[in-house]
């Protein structure tokens, strides 16, 4: 037990280490930075940013929609393939509400978040 906690928190650490010499950014900050010209509405790009961030196990200050679900995100360690899970799952979830049977090729984070927006505002 005391080994796979170890290897979690190892891993987390591992994972969020890839991001620690980037500036943190607000949730704000990320919004005006990346989307505010979009038309996406702000309180849902923050909602979603903080959802990936849960799931990724990595603080939203340092994520950005660049950053890419096979590189800079890569699961590393035994236990992190859950991580995403849970975002599939959201956006499976979404998407079959919607009558959507193929879920998209989401390539990273501006992905996810624009697929997410799009598909929650045709209700």
């Amino acid at each position: 037990m005391l080994a796979g906690i170890l290897v979690m928190s190892f891993g987390s650490f591992a994972r969020v280490n890839r991001f620690l010499s980037r500036e943190e950014l607000s949730t704000d900050e990320f919004y005006q930075l990346y989307y505010e010209s979009s038309g996406l509405p702000k309180d849902q790009v923050i909602e979603v940013l903080n959802f990936l961030a849960i799931e990724l196990h990595i603080p939203a200050a340092l994520l950005r929609p660049t950053d890419r679900f096979t590189e800079e995100l890569e699961p590393k360690g035994l236990f992190f393939e859950n991580a995403f899970d849970g975002l599939i799952m959201e956006l499976n979830c979404l998407l079959t509400e919607k009558g959507l049977t193929h879920i998209p090729d989401i390539k990273n984070i501006d992905e996810y978040i624009r697929c997410t927006i799009e598909h929650r505002a045709k209700e």
